[in-house]
């Protein structure tokens, strides 16, 4: 007969992972920056685009603002954009959403 295995304790072992409030800023830069590159550059997609509903735009709205002062969302014209939607979570916050399946099917 095995013998049941103990779930380690990830939350002791990754505290600066499994942190109690997320935090409103990106990590700092590492050595090594990841970078996928595109198959195409010059290829246009042509993505949908999402409403999001009255209920939601005031924090929507608040959401981008916040992400935008803290340089995690920029404001940029590019081809190969993604869509950008909400969808509300259960606590009364919103979860930004971003449409990637076209762009991933070039990289």
């Amino acid at each position: 007969m095995m013998k049941p295995q103990q779930v380690p304790d990830f939350l002791a072992i990754f505290p600066k992972v499994f942190v109690k409030a997320v935090p409103e800023e990106l990590p700092p830069v590492r050595k090594i920056m990841y970078k996928i590159n595109l198959i195409d550059r010059t290829k246009l997609l042509k993505t949908p685009t999402f409403k999001v509903p009255p209920a939601l735009m005031t924090k929507y709205k608040a959401c981008i603002n916040k992400q935008m002062h803290a340089s995690i969302l920029n404001r940029t014209s590019l081809p190969g954009r993604a869509s950008m939607f909400a969808e509300a979570k259960s606590d009364g916050r919103i979860r930004p959403l971003f449409d990637l399946r076209f762009r991933n099917n070039n990289t």
